[in-house]
């Protein structure tokens, strides 16, 4: 009977060690998420270049564009976290299109934009992004 009892403790305790190591790394990935969030919520600071000048109105644009622009400008930010790409082709707005060929639109974008080495201004690349997608885009 002693025998049983040792061994249904130790699985018993090696249970809970399993659960324990779970949890802690559930709670590493949450934690990560947070700081990876907060990374890309906080703006980085641009240089200044003379007096504050007001933007220039934007005009507006297609919705295939910005959800375009806005994939662009995550891949972007993800290559710069040193995030890998498959990470970037696995966001929502990607993976989620439902017309195969607007997928595979956006997995491109995706893909062209992570792998552009040098660094581009938030307008640049707008202005990059719009002409590319309005390019692309099939004449109503």
């Amino acid at each position: 009977m002693g025998v049983f009892l040792r061994w249904g403790i130790l699985g018993i305790l090696g249970v809970a060690a399993l659960l324990y190591a779970y949890n802690a790394s559930k709670r590493l990935a949450e934690s990560h998420e947070r700081k990876s969030a907060a990374k890309v919520a906080a703006p980085e600071p641009e240089e200044v270049a003379g007096p504050a000048e007001e933007p220039a109105p934007e005009e507006a644009l297609s919705p295939h564009c910005e959800v375009e622009l806005l994939v662009a400008g995550r891949a972007v930010d993800l290559r710069r976290q040193s995030e890998p790409l498959d990470r970037v082709l696995r966001m929502q707005e990607i993976a989620w299109q439902e017309p195969a060929e607007r997928r595979e639109r956006l997995v491109l974008v995706a893909t062209r934009w992570y792998e552009h080495a040098a660094p581009i201004s938030a307008e640049a690349l707008r202005d990059a992004v719009v002409s590319d997608c309005e390019s692309a885009e099939p004449a109503p």
